[in-house]
């Protein structure tokens, strides 16, 4: 059906449906890789729920589809992330970010190449929290320092067998480290997403 016609598969998608259901789509309808032509309207798209949607469905498709397309609309993806990240607002940006973190290691996954770019959005997101909740929680500083060991010396944080060794992934619960501040919880979000792109992919290679 999505072959024949596919306007309606764009309507179904610009429509949204809950996220959950994002694997089932991707995985039973053969033809799901035709949404690719259409996700960069949605990311441009002012509702930020639509946006949120985009790059869940964009990040089950890399991983279904690892082809030169997907990889383009995955770098248009990370650069509208970065774009919303100089314009939201301090709630709206823990709303958008916190559900697409995870989308951020299905990208790496899938094209590894995409470490430099989303390992410079995440240093970008540290800092941008960091800088807004400095006053509040002496961890921050030296996590920016250790978001930024990260991204220049992946490997360093990978122990031979695969696990973490010089950099432990971030165990504490984020009410621990900041109370209920937006800012500290997606900080700590941000470094644990580092850690799993940097042990689901890198020391595979």
């Amino acid at each position: 059906m999505f072959i024949a016609d596919p306007n309606i598969a764009k309507l179904v998608h610009f429509q949204g449906y809950p996220q959950a259901l994002l694997p089932l789509t991707v995985a039973g309808i053969p033809s799901i890789h035709i949404c690719l032509d259409f996700i960069p309207e949605l990311l441009a798209q002012p509702q930020l729920e639509k946006q949120i949607f985009a790059i869940q469905l964009l990040s089950y498709l890399c991983t279904q589809y690892a082809l030169p397309k997907s990889l383009s609309v995955a770098r248009l993806a990370i650069s509208v992330m970065g774009t919303l990240l100089t314009v939201l607002t301090r709630a709206k940006r823990f709303c958008f970010f916190m559900p697409i973190l995870p989308c951020l290691v299905s990208f790496c996954q899938a094209f590894p190449p995409l470490y430099d770019d989303v390992a410079g959005l995440l240093v970008q997101v540290g800092q941008v929290c960091a800088s807004d909740v400095a006053t509040k929680a002496r961890d921050i500083d030296p996590l920016i320092t250790r978001l930024q060991y990260l991204k220049e010396k992946p490997r360093g944080a990978v122990a031979p067998g695969g696990g973490s060794s010089k950099l432990t992934l971030p165990q504490r619960m984020a009410e621990e480290l900041g109370g209920a501040d937006p800012d500290v919880q997606l900080c700590y979000c941000v470094e644990a997403t580092f850690m799993d792109i940097i042990t689901s992919t890198l020391h595979g290679l």
